[in-house]
This record gives C-alpha cells, sequence and structure tokens, in this order.
C-alpha cells in the first residue's frame, strides 16, 4: 500500500492557519521586520553598486560634475558594453543548460503479490517501477518520468525565458533570481502543477544572508520578496487590511511606508521540526506523521513497524505582510528550502561582506577614458580652422562673391587679378588629426576588452590570429574569463531542479501528466493510479511519482535541435567525402534533417538499406521483415551446412584416433606382459571404434 499525505491544505492559496492569537500574531510580525531590517542592511550595498552598473551600462555614462567641467565641449557616449553583455548572453542561449535526474538509489518499490493465487499477498514484492504511456507502447523508470516531467514543466512555463532574464541580470550587474512556485492547472480543477519564474525586480529580494552556508542559499532561513503598493490599490486589493500609517519610519517599521504607499511582502520562512522516521515490515521508510491516519489498516494488513528513530529536518511556510498585518496566509509549502534561487555573478568575499559584479562593473574607468579621449578628438577637429586660402585682397576684387562660396561650390576655376608685387592666393595646409587623443582612445578600447576578458577573435572581429588554432584559442582564452557567469547559472538551475524534486509531492492524486524528451517528443502517463488488491481487498497506490530518493546533475551544451542540425550537416559532408557510404545512411541522412517530412522520407529510405546494415530491432522499429531466401539460397544453405557437419565428424574422428595411439603407446610403455598389453591395446581400440560408431 503507498502512502499518500493530503498537502491540498498546505498549498491552497489564501488558507490561513487559525488559532493564533494577537499577541503571537504581533510577535511573529516583529520577528519579520527585524529579519527584513537585516536583510537591508546586508544588501543594499549590493543593489546600490548594481544600481549603478545598470546605470553606466545603459543610461548615463557622464556623471554630472564631468559634464558640468566639459560645458560647452562635446560630451560624446560611444557605449560599448551591451555589445559585450549580449556576447555573454548569447553564447549562454546558444549552450542552454539542461537538468538531469539521477537516482540515489536503484529505481525500485514495494507492492504485493496481487495476482490472485494462493498466498499472493502474503509477501511483498521489490520490483522496478515501470510506468506505461497512454497507448501502451513504452514504459518508463519513474527517473524517466521526473525527468520527462521537469522538463515539461519548464516547457509550460516557458522557463528559458526566465533563465534568459535571470542570467542577463547577472551578467550586468552580479545578481539576478529565480523561483519556484505551484499554481493551480487549470480555474475549475484542484490539481496544482509547479511553475519557474524569474523575479524581474532584482532589487525586491531580501534573502537571509548568515544562514546561507551553501553559495546557492539553499539553507536560507528566511527570505522577502515586496513591492511598494499604492495606498489606493492597497486599499482595493485588501479592503479589510489596516493600510495606515504608523507614523515616523523609524525602528524596525523603516522602509515598510514610503509617501502614499506601503510594502507588500511575500515573506517566506524555514521552519526546524522533529520528526519521527518509521521502517515498516515491508521495507519502506515514511514518516509518522504521514501514516497516523492509516496505521491501523496497515497493522490488520500485517504491515508493522520494524525500527524507528526521530530525525531533524524542516518546512517552509509562505505569508503576505505588511509591516503590521498578515495579508494572506500563513500556509505551509512543499518544499524542505526557500524556493527563492540567486543567479550570480563573480563573487569575492571580504569580511564575512560578499561582493557580487557584473560584467561592466572595473570597465567603468576606461569606457570614461574612451569617451573622454573621443570627445576632445572630435572638439578639437571641430574647432580647428579648415584650410583657408591666404591672399591680398586687392587680388580678388571683382571676384569676392565666387571666392567667399568656394568652400561651398565647385568652382571650375577661381579667377584672381594679377600683381607683379603681390603673391598669388595659396592655400594653408590643414590642421593635424589628434594623434595623442585618438591614440589614447584605442588604448582605452583594449583596456575594456582586457578587463572584460573578451578580446577581439572572440567578438567575431578579425585580430592579428592568422591559423584557426590560434583563432579557437583565442575564443577559449575570452569563454574562460566569462565562464563563471555561466557556471554559475547551472548551480542556480541545479537548485531549481532539486525544489522540483522536493515540489513534486503536489502531484499527489490520480492523474494523467505529460512528459517530454530530450528531443522535444511528448507523452502522457497514468500516475498514482488505485487499484484493488485482490488478496487482501485494500486500495493500491500504482505508478507512485514519489517514491524513490533522486539527485540532479546539469549538462551543458548545444541543444538537441542544434545537434541535431550540426549531426545532419556532417553527414552531409561526409557522404560528399565517401559516396561510397551513401547507400548505407541515407536513412540518417535524411533523418537529420530539419525540413518539414524528412521523417517520413527516412522511414521510406530505410526499405532500400542494403540486407545486414540494420539489426534487427531497427527492422522491427521500422516494419521491415527479414528478407526470405531464395530456392538457390536455400540449397547452398543446406550444402554449407552439410560440409560443416562433414568437417565436424572428421575432425572428432581424427581427435579419437589421435587419442587411441596416445593411449595405446602408454600401455606398451608398462612392465605388465607382452600378451596383456596386447589385450588392453585391442580392447581400446574396441572401444573407440564403439564410441565412433555410437556418435
Amino acid at each position: 500500500m503507498a502512502i499518500k499525505t493530503d498537502t491540498s491544505a498546505m498549498r491552497a492559496p489564501n488558507h490561513p492557519i487559525k488559532g493564533d492569537s494577537p499577541a503571537e500574531e504581533q510577535a511573529f510580525l516583529q520577528l519579520a521586520r527585524k529579519r527584513f531590517a537585516t536583510g537591508d542592511t546586508w544588501w543594499t550595498p549590493n543593489f546600490a553598486a548594481a544600481d549603478k552598473d545598470i546605470e553606466f551600462a545603459y543610461e548615463q555614462q557622464w556623471s554630472p560634475t564631468d559634464r558640468e567641467k566639459r560645458e560647452g565641449s562635446t560630451c560624446m557616449e560611444l557605449n560599448q558594453l551591451p555589445s559585450f553583455i549580449d556576447q555573454v548572453v548569447g553564447d549562454q542561449r546558444q549552450n542552454r543548460p539542461g537538468i538531469q535526474v539521477h537516482p540515489i538509489r536503484p529505481d525500485l518499490v514495494v507492492t504485493p503479490q496481487n495476482t490472485g493465487g494462493p498466498g499472493a499477498g502474503d509477501q511483498p514484492k521489490v520490483q522496478p517501477q515501470k510506468f506505461s504511456n497512454l497507448a501502451g507502447t513504452k514504459g518508463y523508470t519513474t527517473t524517466k518520468v521526473r525527468e520527462g516531467l521537469i522538463r515539461a514543466v519548464e516547457q509550460q512555463c516557458n522557463a528559458e525565458t526566465h533563465y534568459d532574464i535571470s542570467f542577463q541580470h547577472a551578467v550586468e550587474a552580479g545578481i539576478g533570481w529565480l523561483r519556484v512556485l505551484t499554481e493551480y492547472s487549470d480555474d475549475d480543477v484542484f490539481e496544482q502543477d509547479l511553475v519557474i519564474r524569474s523575479i524581474r525586480n532584482r532589487f525586491s529580494v531580501l534573502i537571509d544572508p548568515h544562514g546561507a552556508e551553501d553559495p546557492d542559499y539553499a539553507t536560507a532561513n528566511w527570505c522577502f520578496i515586496s513591492e511598494m503598493v499604492r495606498m489606493e490599490e492597497f486599499r482595493e486589493r485588501w479592503p479589510e487590511a489596516n493600510p495606515s500609517s504608523l507614523g515616523e519610519s523609524i525602528g524596525d517599521y523603516e522602509g515598510w511606508t514610503i509617501d502614499n504607499a506601503v510594502r507588500v511582502a511575500e515573506y517566506y520562512w524555514r521552519k526546524p521540526v522533529t520528526r519521527k522516521l518509521l521502517l515498516l515490515s515491508d521495507r519502506r521508510v515514511v514518516y509518522e506523521d504521514d501514516v497516523t491516519s492509516v496505521l491501523d489498516e496497515l497493522t490488520a494488513s500485517g504491515i508493522v513497524v520494524v525500527r524507528e528513530r526521530k530525525v531533524e529536518t524542516t518546512k517552509v511556510f509562505w505569508a503576505k505582510i505588511t509591516a503590521h498585518t498578515i495579508l494572506e496566509g500563513p500556509i505551509e509549502v512543499p518544499f524542505r528550502s526557500i524556493p527563492v534561487v540567486p543567479v550570480l555573478g563573480k563573487e569575492v568575499t571580504r569580511n564575512r561582506y560578499t561582493v557580487y559584479r557584473g560584467l561592466t562593473r572595473y570597465a567603468k574607468d576606461p569606457v570614461r577614458m574612451h569617451n573622454i579621449m573621443m570627445s576632445e578628438a572630435v572638439d578639437r577637429v571641430g574647432l580647428a580652422p579648415k584650410a583657408p586660402y591666404v591672399l591680398d585682397v586687392t587680388t580678388i576684387e571683382g571676384f569676392e562673391n565666387m571666392w567667399s562660396q568656394a568652400n561651398r561650390k565647385n568652382w571650375s576655376y577661381l579667377p584672381y587679378r594679377h600683381k607683379l608685387d603681390v603673391p598669388p592666393p595659396r592655400r594653408e595646409q590643414p590642421p593635424p588629426m589628434p594623434a595623442a587623443e585618438l591614440q589614447l582612445a584605442m588604448a582605452a578600447k583594449d583596456e575594456i576588452k582586457d578587463i572584460i576578458g573578451i578580446h577581439d577573435a572572440s567578438l567575431g572581429i578579425q585580430s592579428n590570429e592568422t591559423s584557426g588554432k590560434a583563432i579557437l584559442a583565442r575564443q577559449r582564452q575570452g569563454e574562460r574569463g566569462t565562464f563563471a557567469f555561466i557556471d554559475n547559472l547551472k548551480r542556480a538551475q541545479r537548485r531549481v531542479g532539486k525544489l522540483l524534486l522536493e515540489g513534486m509531492s503536489i502531484y499527489d492524486s490520480e492523474r494523467v501528466i505529460r512528459i517530454m524528451g530530450e528531443d522535444g517528443s511528448e507523452d502522457w502517463v497514468l500516475i498514482n493510479q488505485t487499484v484493488l488488491d485482490e488478496q487482501t481487498q485494500t486500495p493500491v497506490i500504482v505508478n507512485d511519482i514519489s517514491e524513490g530518493k533522486y539527485d540532479i546533475t546539469i549538462s551543458t551544451g548545444p541543444s538537441y535541435q542544434t545537434q541535431r542540425m550540426e549531426a545532419g550537416d556532417s553527414l552531409l559532408a561526409f557522404v560528399q567525402a565517401v559516396p561510397q557510404a551513401g547507400p548505407l545512411i541515407q536513412d540518417l541522412v535524411a533523418e537529420y534533417q530539419d525540413w518539414p517530412g524528412a521523417d517520413k522520407l527516412s522511414r521510406r529510405l530505410k526499405h532500400g538499406v542494403p540486407p545486414g546494415v540494420m539489426d534487427p530491432q531497427e527492422m522491427e522499429e521500422a516494419g521491415i521483415q527479414a528478407p526470405q531466401p531464395t530456392p538457390d539460397q536455400q540449397a547452398l544453405m543446406a550444402k554449407a551446412e552439410a560440409d560443416t557437419a562433414m568437417a565436424q565428424a572428421k575432425k572428432a574422428e581424427a581427435e579419437a584416433k589421435i587419442m587411441e595411439l596416445q593411449m595405446q603407446q602408454q600401455v606398451m610403455q608398462t612392465g605388465l606382459p607382452d600378451a596383456i598389453k596386447e589385450l588392453v591395446a585391442d580392447s581400446i581400440a574396441e572401444f573407440m571404434s564403439q564410441s565412433q560408431g555410437g556418435r
């Protein structure tokens, strides 16, 4: 019997825990305010630095002081930082990490023998759990179902977009956030699904900095996700709540009310609990509070507690609060850790304080230098005199109109009056380019690349590398300089995967779920199906997705679609290089092409593959029957079998003759009388002859 716990009360929104006294509620809110103040103090320096990075990268690269100093002069912003950010973000989108599930223990499940025969229900049976799809054509292990469900969750909630948003936040300023939630599948059902979301306002999250022993903050004890809500909107959404001002914003109330707005925060906290773990006689391990309601049924069916022990674990709760009001909740959520995941940039810890930075933090000075030098160069060229004519005004009397328009009209000639004592008009040399400013500007560009760690080869710009190997080496160098960002995203996605595994307890009813394969194929499986044990007449849950214990790994590389396209191109190149291999792999060439109907063409081409190339399983999947031999082929096969049998008989006869001679020789070397030797030798010969005849 599989044990299921009713978790609908834990997950339902607006499901308050009743019975709290006003004093307990105020103590709860006071602790929340203190935690908020602690988080605000710790995170504010990081948020302030991140905000300056974003402003510098996208909005304003000249400070008011620098603009004031250059009043009346050019202040150019030749912003190169977004291109570097786009380079790292684009590299991540081309090599998306993928979540993979691995069992910590084998995919085994304990089920009763419900065949209906004598004693069928007496002994439990340990066997691999298999989930059949609705069509009954495929079977999946629990590991594959969980992995496929995670892919389906990612596809359903468009998780790729949320990964991209949080990753870009980390690259820009060092801090991004993901979260895992539960939402109802539809408006008219009670079933819920897991969803993945990013947090658009990266500065709205305050997570416990002191309880975070792990880099991914998996051990954080509390977290706030807040927003400022206008008072009119607040009264409309929570008409029964008290939005009144608390007076002066002092003490632990600071930051909760600003002008005509009130802070509304989603508040997660983790609570340590002691639970009793039971080992049952059918080898299952369960928590006592999960099976309290069915202990009598378990005892009646012969299942007893073998061992028990206390374990320290945690539960996570959620509420929506203001500084002095609980608006919604508290409710328990189906996770063992705070379901908010940081996606971080590069970090350094000093004096127990951690600083997070993005790509642009230390590139500001060379960017300012580049802007200043280019502005200086533009000003110098703009203010320098053009290449004017130097002349005596008496030499152009009567032609003043033509000479005054010489810089605007393309005259075929400019006449002047020749005078013996006066030199003719002459043009002065144009002023030289501001070499110092331009040289410093170019040096600043190189400094930007060196600081960020992305060079010309990584940007697709021709550099001084001449060989392909040298270009690839420089590209890899650039990737190493920014690999920390992608690696931190993998760390965050691994945590998201663990949260999804924890949250799968919401799939606790009999339902059909969608799973997805690595290639994007979809399938449907039935989980938590209740059947009646024919022997004990008790309901049994099969295909229980909560069975087993699992871990998460992250794989990085091109997506399946990208790998498929690359494989198709490689196969085409291979056929061009080795044409004789074309008929042998013609079906594979068509299968990996990215155009409509490629799969149908591949199935047709399989029938043209020469016999003996595909193994029996491939032929069965393609619906191809093994070709029957012709009469001539059958005759040749029979003759070959007869020849083989005759050769084996001759070989056996020769081996027997050799053995006979060896045995007779051994007899002759003994000290027996000659008459007895001859008698024994004749007996050996007769025995070997009879053995050959029997064979």
